[in-house]
C-alpha cells in the first residue's frame, strides 16, 4: 500500500506541470495525468489497484510510472508516509517561504582560493561592479558634526570601529567566562514586558518581530578553558549550557560552514536555528520567513560586538550546509532549521 508524499509541490512550468519533492529537491515535468495519478494515492492504495483504475493507459505503463514515482520518493509506503511532517502544513500554507527555503538549502561553495579568484576575475571581465556609494550630487548638503562622547558612548564607538570579521586565530583558549558573557548578552533574557492578552513576553538585547524570539543557539566548543569539548544547547530560561554530545567537533564545524577551514582554528562555533512556529503563530504571512533572518542578523551583530569588547575575534557566515547541521544536531529541518553561524577565538593580532 502506498501514499503520496505530503511534501510535494505542484506548479506550472511553461505548458507543463512541474511536481517537486520538497525533501530532496527532485522534480519532474508531466501533464495533468501525472497530478491525477499522484492524486489517486491521497489515501492508501496498492499499485495494482491504481493501475487497473487508470483505464486510458496500459496497466504496465502505469505500473512503470508508479515505480518511478516510488524511486523519486513521490510515493511512499504507508508507514513511512505517516512519519513525514508536511512542510507546507507545518508552515501554515506559507508556500513562498517553503519554496525559497528548499531552493537555497545545501548549496555548494568554492573553498579553494584559486577557484574563487578565477570566478571573481570572470565576473570583473564580464560586468563592471555597481557603484559602491549613492550620491545626490545636486541636493543641498550639510556636514555632520563631530561631538564629544560620554565615556560609555566613546567605548561603544571604539568597539564598533574595531569590529572586524576575523579568520586568523592564536592557539590560546577562550575563557569560559567570556563565552558565558557572549551567550548571555546575545541570546539571554534581559526581562519581560506586559503584552496584554499574550501575557509576559521575553525581552533580549536584540529586537525580534513581535518579541517572538524564534532563534535558538547551539554551541560547538573545543578550545574553551574549563569547558569540556562537545555540542551544547544554550538553555535561555535557566541561563546554562546543556551538553548534548561530548567530543571534539572542530572538523564538523568546518563542514557545517561549507568547508571554511578557518572555523576549525577558532575556539567555538554558535549555530543559530529557527523555531519557525514561534513566529508563524502570530504572523501567518509570507514575509514571516524574512523576519526570522532579520532576527538572526540582529543577534549576529550583537554577538560580534560583545566578542570584540572581550578581546575575541568574531566571525559569521551564512554559507551553511543545512542538512548536515540538521543531522548532527538532531533537527527535523521543518519545525526547527539552521539559519546562521557565528563563532570566535583569540585573534592572532589584537583588535582593540
Amino acid at each position: 500500500m502506498l501514499l503520496r508524499n505530503p511534501n510535494l509541490l505542484v506548479s506550472w512550468k511553461g505548458g507543463r506541470v512541474a511536481v517537486k519533492n520538497l525533501e530532496s529537491g527532485t522534480g519532474v515535468l508531466g501533464t495533468s495525468d501525472l497530478v491525477e495519478l499522484l492524486g489517486r494515492f491521497a489515501t492508501p492504495l496498492s499499485e495494482k489497484a491504481v493501475a487497473r483504475e487508470f483505464e486510458r493507459y496500459d496497466k504496465r505503463s502505469v505500473a512503470t510510472a508508479i515505480r518511478r514515482l516510488r524511486a523519486l520518493g513521490f510515493l511512499l509506503p504507508v508507514a513511512e508516509a505517516a512519519r513525514r511532517t508536511a512542510h507546507i502544513d507545518a508552515w501554515k500554507q506559507n508556500v513562498a517561504s517553503v519554496g525559497y527555503h528548499v531552493a537555497t538549502k545545501d548549496i555548494s561553495y568554492m573553498t579553494r582560493k584559486a577557484a574563487t579568484d578565477s570566478f571573481l576575475r570572470s565576473r570583473l571581465s564580464a560586468e563592471r561592479q555597481p557603484p559602491k556609494f549613492k550620491r545626490y550630487r545636486h541636493a543641498t548638503s550639510r556636514k555632520l558634526p563631530h561631538v564629544a562622547f560620554s565615556p560609555d558612548a566613546a567605548a561603544l564607538r571604539r568597539i564598533l570601529q574595531a569590529r572586524r570579521t576575523v579568520r586568523r586565530f592564536s592557539r590560546s583558549a577562550v575563557s569560559f567566562g567570556a563565552l558565558a558573557e557572549i551567550l548571555r548578552g546575545t541570546w539571554g533574557l534581559t526581562g519581560y514586558l506586559d503584552a496584554g492578552v499574550l501575557g509576559r513576553l521575553s525581552t533580549k538585547t536584540s529586537p525580534s518581530a513581535g518579541a517572538r524570539h524564534p532563534i535558538e543557539c547551539y554551541v560547538l566548543a573545543w578550545n574553551v578553558a574549563n569547558l569540556r569539548k562537545g555540542l551544547y544547547h544554550y538553555d535561555v530560561r535557566a541561563d546554562e549550557l546543556r551538553r548534548l554530545r561530548a567530543g571534539d567537533f572542530r572538523a564538523e564545524a568546518a563542514r557545517m560552514a561549507s568547508g571554511q577551514e578557518y572555523v576549525s582554528r577558532s575556539a567555538f562555533l554558535c549555530v543559530m536555528t529557527a523555531v519557525f512556529g514561534r513566529t508563524l503563530w502570530k504572523y501567518v504571512f509570507e514575509n514571516a520567513y524574512r523576519v526570522v533572518w532579520l532576527d538572526a542578523g540582529h543577534l549576529a551583530q550583537t554577538f560580534c560586538l560583545l566578542a570584540t569588547s572581550l578581546g575575541l575575534g568574531p566571525f559569521q557566515t551564512a554559507a551553511i550546509q543545512d542538512s548536515y547541521i540538521e543531522k548532527l544536531i538532531g533537527l527535523d529541518g521543518i519545525k526547527e532549521f539552521p539559519v546562521y553561524l557565528c563563532g570566535a577565538g583569540m585573534p592572532a593580532k589584537k583588535l582593540l
